[in-house]
C-alpha cells in the first residue's frame, strides 16, 4: 500500500498549504488622434480591463486631451499586476495623470509591478505625470516605463514617490522600490536610469550620494527638440526651499532628480517643473 502523508482535519482551524490571495490585475490601452478641428486632439482608442480604468475630463480651451488613470483596487501590494499602453499620433497631444495618489501596501511575498509603454509620433506631444506613489512600510514595488518617441516629437516622463506620510508619523524600513526607464528616439535608445532603494531603506536613502535622508523624491526626464535650451529655466523653478534638485541637459534631452524631506515642498517643485515644460498642471491636480 502507498503511503499517506496525514493532513490536519479541517476541524483543526488549519490547513496543510496556505490559500493563495486574490490580487488586482489591470490594463489600460488608450490612443489618440488629431482631431477635426485645427489643433486638437480626439480618442481614437481607449480600452480599460479589470481594477485599471481611464476617465477623459472636458477641458476648456485646451488643443490636447487629459487622461486620468484610476486603482479601483485602491491600492497595491505583492502579487498586483498593471499594465499601461499609450500611444499619441502624429501631430496629437496627450496628458496621461492619475486620479490620486497610489499607494503600496505592505507585501506578504513578492512585489506589485506596474509596465508602462508609450509612443509618440512626429510632431506629438506625450506627457506622462501621474501624482505621487505612497509607499507604506514593507511595501515592494516595481515599476518599468519604456518611451519610444519620433525625434520631433516631445515627450514628459515623471514620476515622484513618497516613502510614508510624515504627518501621520509614518517610517519605512521595509520593503523597495525598483524602478526601470528606457527611452528610445528614432530606434535609437537615448536615455536608460535605473534606480533603487532596498533594505534597510533608511541606510540606502541616508548616504549624501542618494537621498541625503529625504523621503520625497522625484524623477523627471523632458525629450524635445528645445530641450538643452530649457536647462536655466528648469534650474531656477527648481531653487526651492525644503528642496535638493539637479538638472542636466544634452542631446535633446533634459533630467531632473528632486529629493526634500516631505513630500509637500516637492510637489510644489514638480509642479513648477511640468508648469514650464507643458504650460499647465494636469486639471485633476487642483481638485
Amino acid at each position: 500500500m502507498d503511503a499517506v502523508t496525514p493532513v490536519a482535519a479541517a476541524s483543526d482551524g488549519q490547513n496543510a498549504r496556505s490559500p493563495a490571495l486574490e490580487r488586482a490585475q489591470g490594463a489600460v490601452r488608450l490612443a489618440v488622434r488629431p482631431g477635426a478641428a485645427p489643433g486638437t486632439t480626439e480618442l481614437r482608442t481607449g480600452y480599460q480591463q479589470g481594477s485599471f480604468k481611464v476617465r477623459f475630463p472636458r477641458l476648456y480651451g485646451a488643443a490636447g486631451l487629459e487622461a486620468v488613470l484610476l486603482n479601483t483596487a485602491g491600492g497595491l501590494t505583492d502579487g498586483d499586476r498593471f499594465t499601461f499602453d499609450g500611444l499619441a499620433e502624429a501631430g496629437s497631444m496627450v496628458t496621461i495623470t492619475t486620479q490620486a495618489a497610489e499607494r503600496v501596501y505592505r507585501a506578504v511575498d513578492g512585489e506589485a509591478h506596474l509596465d508602462v509603454s508609450l509612443d509618440a509620433e512626429a510632431g506629438s506631444a506625450l506627457f506622462w505625470i501621474p501624482q505621487e506613489t505612497i509607499l507604506y512600510d514593507g511595501g515592494r514595488l516595481r515599476r518599468r516605463l519604456d518611451a519610444r518617441i519620433d525625434g520631433s516629437a516631445r515627450i514628459l516622463l515623471c514620476e515622484t514617490t513618497v516613502m510614508g506620510r510624515a504627518a501621520h508619523g509614518e517610517t519605512v524600513s521595509r520593503g523597495g522600490l525598483r524602478d526601470r526607464w528606457r527611452l528610445w528616439r528614432d530606434g535609437r535608445l537615448a536615455y536608460a536610469d535605473d534606480f533603487r532603494l532596498a533594505e534597510p531603506i533608511p541606510d540606502a536613502a541616508g548616504g549624501i550620494a542618494t537621498l541625503g535622508g529625504g523621503r520625497a523624491v522625484a524623477s523627471l526626464v523632458w525629450a524635445a527638440p528645445d530641450a538643452e535650451a530649457r536647462l536655466d529655466e528648469m534650474r531656477a523653478a527648481l531653487d526651492l526651499e525644503g528642496v535638493a534638485a539637479g538638472a542636466s541637459a544634452w542631446d535633446g534631452l533634459l533630467s531632473a532628480r528632486l529629493v526634500a524631506g516631505d513630500a509637500a515642498p516637492l510637489r510644489r517643485a514638480v509642479a513648477a517643473a511640468v508648469t514650464i515644460l507643458t504650460g499647465r498642471l494636469p486639471r485633476v491636480w487642483s481638485v
